[in-house]
């Protein structure tokens, strides 16, 4: 059922940097809005700490998201906490379909962000929520002096294992890589923590326990040597893909993620994406911020381009 037989100018699909962006422009514009997100923040809401978005020196994932939430009621933006299945056109417009309901839309944004990486690994579904754990900054308190291990060797992980050596001071961390990645300066904070036991060129192979997580298995990929780690939290980081498990008619690359042109433009008339779901080079936040301003006012043109708008209260 279609909650609205009236369409929305704009839906935008996401509600991290890309797609709160583009909602307060597009709410600027006096247009009727409507973003769609399983949550507020995207992957901003998972950072500690967050030191190059201009205006800030430092401010964390939870209070950058704050400021979100307040800028998305100043203007007094409509949000619907649903998951997006598919984008589809109809009739000269759009029909979104949730999980939840359906919506009609004259233009839409994807700004769906990236989606973590699982193992795959046997023990890992079934222990999410009890040890298992794919945000440090959220479930690090939980963990308080016990043992933990971060899987990963990026500046995801390197971010998990300081948020987490402000609980505990027991922590692996396991690197599938010869060497850790990420940032220098954030590599060499990481390093310097004495209690922190890293194990290059592993993996986790095996996640075990009863109730609640209770050890990994961890296997050498150069040596095949396993041995086993008594823990109590698995904090996995090894990476993310992009939100395109939606059904969608635009065009994807080799890495799934939406092809779009300096404007914005997907492959589709209508369909615009921004941030980290696209093939924009880099991943930034303050970058995404500025793609989703930029689909913002390239909607904004599409729309004004429409023969219905030509004349319409808007423009």
């Amino acid at each position: 059922m279609i909650s609205s037989i009236v369409p929305y100018d704009a839906i935008i699909v996401g509600a991290g940097p890309a797609g709160i962006t583009a909602s307060i422009y597009l709410a600027r514009k006096k247009l009727d809005i409507l973003v769609i997100s399983k949550d507020l923040g995207g992957q901003a809401a998972l950072s500690s700490s967050i030191e190059n978005y201009l205006g800030y020196r430092l401010i964390t994932g939870p209070e950058f998201v704050k400021k979100f939430e307040e800028h998305v009621k100043a203007f007094n933006i409509e949000v619907k906490y649903e998951e997006v299945k598919a984008v589809k056109p109809k009739d000269g417009i759009f029909l979104v379909e949730t999980n939840r309901n359906n919506y009609l839309a004259n233009t839409v944004i994807i700004a769906a962000g990236k989606i973590p990486l699982h193992l795959n690994v046997p023990g890992e579904e079934e222990f999410i929520g009890r040890g298992v754990s794919y945000c440090a900054i959220c479930d690090a308190p939980v963990f308080k002096d016990l043992p933990v291990v971060v899987v990963g060797g990026g500046n995801s992980a390197l971010d998990a294992v300081l948020q987490l050596s402000k609980f505990t001071k027991q922590i692996y961390l396991v690197n599938i890589t010869e060497n850790l990645g990420g940032d220098e300066a954030t590599r060499e904070k990481v390093k310097k923590l004495s209690y922190v036991k890293i194990f290059n060129n592993c993996r986790i192979t095996k996640i075990e326990g009863k109730n609640f997580v209770e050890s990994v298995e961890v296997q050498n990929i150069k040596t095949n040597e396993k041995f086993k780690l008594n823990v109590k939290g698995v904090f996995i980081l090894i990476g993310l893909r992009p939100g395109t498990d939606i059904d969608l008619p635009v065009k994807l690359n080799e890495k799934k993620e939406i092809v779009v042109d300096k404007d914005c433009k997907t492959s589709f008339p209508g369909i615009f994406a921004a941030g980290d779901v696209t093939d924009c080079t880099w991943k930034q936040i303050i970058i995404a911020a500025g793609e989703g301003a930029k689909a913002a006012l390239s909607a904004y043109e599409y729309l004004k381009s429409k023969k219905e708008f030509l004349n319409g209260k808007y423009f």
